[in-house]
């Protein structure tokens, strides 16, 4: 009888949101029989809802139908499939308690993200020890009690979370980010024809991308021209002011397809450079789109990005929140493309043997077995960080 997991909330799906197709794929790989019980999560509406704290119980209000909806279908779902284990995908913070309540199966919590960190840390929507602030970490520790085991994405947030709640350090473990969309062959990398060095950046422009210090770092860099995906409205201004004709602005978000055609036309990746903590504990998802098309990267020098990058040589970095710093490393890069050539060619294979699927597939073994020992005593295989 196959091993059986379920996936149950209300996560989004689509372009922009590989989280919980990442998870379901590495557990697929890993041997699993996955069902899922979903109603849609809120997409792109998040956004502006974060923006607008006054908001945030009017939107809880319109979702409690949905809520309701989706726990009279758990009912039948669990009594079909009979699952092992269930997986409460991100955002599933109001859910997973009822989730809990309702299954007799261990429940994990991919949180992937904190609410406390993301609006008070990182984003600094409101000030810490404000009433907002204390009821994100009231909400953020709740979710977390409810479930058997939180899952982050790396292990320095689940030890930010950790410390965050107060929960034991066994309550945590990680998953690592993962390219749902992989190629399964990457586009070759040519060398910059005209001597100037083609840098993306794709991402919405949250603080922890850190994209007024990339922009003033290219705006020192001649040789250096910057393909802007995204951002903020702020963002695109500064960088039409300060880049003139070395920047391209594309629009707010591309599909999946188009983002495979501007990796495959571009030199190196920009990840994050933001000044926030968050910046030092994640491995962001640009980072690992792009080793998996085959193209180098540079971003911040961070814990999360040594723990698995450091010495690969296929990831350049420069310290946070640090113009100055960054614009040197560009430069360096721009006038020696044979060095990224070298980080080109081992770019794929970095990328699979940290975060391909059959990595995540391992850690899924590990990260099962300690929710339910009996059930899924079977084909684990060792995992290192």
């Amino acid at each position: 009888m196959n091993d059986r997991v379920l996936l149950c909330g209300a996560w989004d799906e689509g372009a922009g949101y590989p989280r919980t197709r990442s998870l379901r794929q590495g557990l697929e790989a890993a041997g699993i029989e996955v069902s899922q019980c979903r109603v849609p999560g809120l997409g792109q509406k998040k956004q502006s809802i974060l923006k607008k704290p006054w908001r945030w119980p009017v939107a809880w209000w319109q979702q409690k139908e949905q809520r309701a909806t989706l726990l009279q279908e758990l009912e039948a779902k669990v009594a079909q499939v009979r699952p092992h284990a269930v997986v409460v995908p991100y955002p599933g913070h109001g859910l997973v308690a009822a989730i809990k309540e309702r299954v007799a199966a261990p429940v994990a919590f991919d949180m992937f993200l904190s609410a406390y960190d993301t609006i008070v840390e990182d984003r600094r929507m409101v000030r810490p020890g404000s009433v907002i602030a204390n009821y994100l970490k009231r909400l953020d520790t709740k979710a977390c009690a409810a479930a058997d085991l939180v899952v982050l994405d790396t292990p320095e947030n689940a030890g930010y979370v950790r410390a965050l709640t107060g929960l034991p350090a066994d309550h945590f473990t990680w998953l690592p980010v993962h390219d749902p969309d992989a190629p399964q062959l990457v586009v070759p990398w040519q060398a910059p024809q005209d001597g100037v060095l083609q840098l993306l950046f794709f991402g919405t422009g949250v603080p922890l991308h850190g994209l007024k210090t990339l922009i003033t770092a290219v705006a020192q860099v001649d040789n250096v021209k910057l393909t802007l995906v995204g951002g903020t409205d702020d963002d695109r201004r500064l960088a039409k002011q300060m880049l003139g004709t070395r920047v391209m602005i594309g629009p707010s978000f591309v599909d999946s397809m188009r983002l495979k055609e501007l990796l495959a036309m571009c030199h190196l990746v920009a990840g994050v450079f933001g000044e926030s903590n968050k910046t030092q504990r994640v491995v962001p998802f640009k980072l690992v789109h792009a080793l998996a098309a085959g193209r180098p990267v540079i971003t911040a020098d961070t814990p999360a990005v040594a723990r698995w990058l450091d010495g690969s040589g296929v990831v350049f970095t420069s310290e946070a929140a640090d113009a100055g710093g960054l614009a040197k490393s560009l430069r360096g890069l721009a006038n020696n493309p044979q060095q990224l050539a070298v980080a080109a060619a081992a770019a794929r294979s970095a990328y699979d043997r940290h975060f391909g699927t059959q990595q995540l597939a391992a850690r899924w073994r590990e990260v099962l077995l300690r929710m339910n020992p009996i059930r899924f005593s079977g084909g684990l295989r060792a995992v290192t960080a």
